[in-house]
């Protein structure tokens, strides 16, 4: 790539670690509107929930989707102003996202284990964490270097959790009981979760 090219424009082919883990595939459709999303030029979001079992070497996908940037601000907005607010000033104090991409534009490093390797706001390292979250901006088939993509600890998720407000923690529940199906068992353990996107 031109060395001279606006860091916001690096991209590379979507690694496979960001496919469907059941299909092994891109995931290919906005989960909320059904948009087709790998469409040259098609913008939308990715969030892939991870818990590791260091014991047996093992990582087992919790819950991953995709969606387009219209459902994803519709989500966005469907959360409390106040709710909004917290999250926001929790994001700018603890993650500097321009000095972040800044600082890997520097190394000329654009591949998927090094920007996820730290949580984005522990700066612990990901291996570490019983769970984690990566979330990844795409466009078609490529996975763009912004702010994102980036990881979250379980441990930064539940100080997150603590920032919502009744009303979006309640959006929050009855969208994962709306996308997200399953045993009664996965769906208990899946209410538990932040989504971030």
């Amino acid at each position: 790539m031109n060395e001279e090219q606006d860091p916001m424009d690096r991209h590379i082919p979507i690694p496979e670690a960001l496919y469907s883990s059941d299909s092994g595939k891109p995931l290919d459709h906005c989960l909320m509107c059904n948009q087709y999303l790998l469409e040259e030029g098609t913008p939308y979001m990715l969030e892939k929930s991870i818990k590791q079992h260091p014991e047996m070497g093992l990582k087992e996908t919790i819950f991953e989707y995709a969606m387009c940037m219209a459902c994803a601000m519709k989500m966005h907005e469907s959360l409390s102003v106040e709710s909004r607010q917290r999250i926001g000033e929790y994001f700018a104090r603890h993650a500097n996202f321009p000095e972040r991409s800044k600082h890997f534009a520097n190394q000329n490093t654009f591949d998927l284990n090094s920007w996820t390797a730290h949580c984005v706001i522990k700066d612990t390292p990901i291996a570490e964490a019983s769970e984690y979250q990566i979330v990844a901006q795409c466009e078609g088939n490529n996975l763009m270097f912004t702010g994102m993509p980036f990881a979250i600890s379980f441990a930064a998720m539940e100080e997150m959790s603590a920032l919502m407000s009744a009303k979006s923690l309640g959006e929050m529940d009855d969208f994962i009981g709306k996308y997200f199906t399953g045993p009664p068992e996965v769906a208990a353990l899946l209410r538990k979760k932040f989504i971030l996107v």
